[in-house]
Formats: C-alpha cells, sequence, structure tokens
C-alpha cells in the first residue's frame, strides 16, 4: 500500500503511482516472456501475443500515470519538480534542451563502462506537457527507456493527497480493465497454477 503522507522517489526508482485493487490482481515477470496474473483467484499465464498486449498496457499505464498527475497540477505557469536517468551525454541533452534547474545528481553506472546519472530538477508544466504527449512504448519499454520515458513526477504542492488517491484509483481501474480484456480476447492465454511467489499488485 502506498503510504501518500510520505510519498517520496527514492533516488534510483520511479515510482509510478499505484492502488488497491476492487479485485485480487496479481502479475509477475518472467525472463522468458510470461506473465501470470490472477484474477478473482483465477491464475492465466499470458505468452505471446497477450504478453504483448500485456507490456503494451503496462507501458500506457507509465504515460497515463504523468498525463493524470499533470492534469491535476494547477496553475499551469508552474515548474515541478521531476526525476529521471540515463547516460550523461543523454542527460545533458535533455537538460539543455528543456532549460532544467537542477536540484540533485547522483552519479550510477550502467554497465562497467557506461557512466550515467540519475537527476532531481525542476521543469515548467508546459514543458512536460509537451514531453508527455510524445511519449510512445519504445521510451517507456524497462529494456531500453529513454531519458523522457524514466521521468517520475516528484511529490510537490501541487498535488494533493486527495488527488493522489484520484490517481491511483484511476490507474487500478484502467489496469484491472485492460487484463480483462487481454484475458478475454488474446491468444496466447493459459489456465495456470496460482503461484505463492508472486508479485501482489497493490
Amino acid at each position: 500500500m502506498i503510504n501518500y503522507s510520505t510519498l517520496a522517489i527514492p533516488i534510483i526508482i520511479i515510482l509510478v503511482v499505484g492502488g488497491v485493487s476492487s479485485f485480487l490482481l496479481v502479475y509477475s515477470f518472467y525472463p522468458e516472456k510470461h506473465e501470470n496474473v490472477n484474477i478473482d483467484g483465477k491464475c492465466y499465464e499470458l505468452i505471446g501475443q497477450a504478453h504483448q498486449e500485456f507490456m503494451n498496457l503496462s507501458a500506457n499505464k507509465e504515460i497515463k500515470t504523468l498525463i493524470l498527475q499533470l492534469s491535476k497540477v494547477e496553475p499551469n505557469d508552474v515548474s515541478i519538480p521531476i526525476i529521471f536517468d540515463g547516460g550523461d551525454s543523454e542527460i545533458k541533452n535533455f537538460i539543455d534542451r528543456f532549460h532544467l534547474v537542477v536540484t540533485s545528481y547522483q552519479k550510477v553506472k550502467y554497465y562497467p563502462n557506461i557512466d550515467g546519472l540519475v537527476v532531481v530538477a525542476n521543469i515548467a508544466k508546459t514543458d512536460l506537457e509537451s514531453i508527455v504527449s510524445n511519449l510512445t512504448y519504445f521510451d517507456v519499454n524497462p529494456s531500453a527507456k529513454t531519458v523522457a520515458g524514466s521521468i517520475g513526477v516528484e511529490p510537490n504542492k501541487y498535488i494533493t493527497l486527495e488527488e493522489l488517491k484520484d490517481v491511483s484509483a484511476r490507474l487500478t481501474e484502467f489496469m484491472d480493465n485492460g487484463i480483462r480484456e487481454i484475458i478475454a480476447k488474446s491468444e496466447g492465454v493459459k489456465s495456470a497454477e496460482c503461484r505463492n511467489n508472486m508479485y501482489v499488485g497493490q
């Protein structure tokens, strides 16, 4: 369960607002590109087309999270804090392009010979809206995220506790409906054994 009163994003991890599902929703990721989902006590394995649609749904959730958060920010002419990461050169270009005011950063190693940065900075709401409107599946794909696709909105005074709860509820409904539709209509859905070590979506 997300603690909204102390909502904070660890410097390496982008927090994606989640929520308590109206029904039991469980899913886990397998290296061989399978997912297991548990809906209302019934477990399924998603492979092939169903797996890809699940990945698309998850990517759309990341983008929708930013859209919903931005919809709560008023007025429109404010700057809000964001966190993002990437390679040194990509980060520098991103900061310069959008005239970001960096408030903190941390150096990281992605691979033995690749230096990177995790950055917290302020950005104009209108600029962030422009970035988000152009995000695609490929930007937020975990295996090849772009700097723009790594963006998360930091806790700020423009989004209230109640508004965060509303965002959470909308995202939960979005994922619930999407997974139900995948199970009902997609090829590559198989009945599966329910696993004790499955990740429980909250």
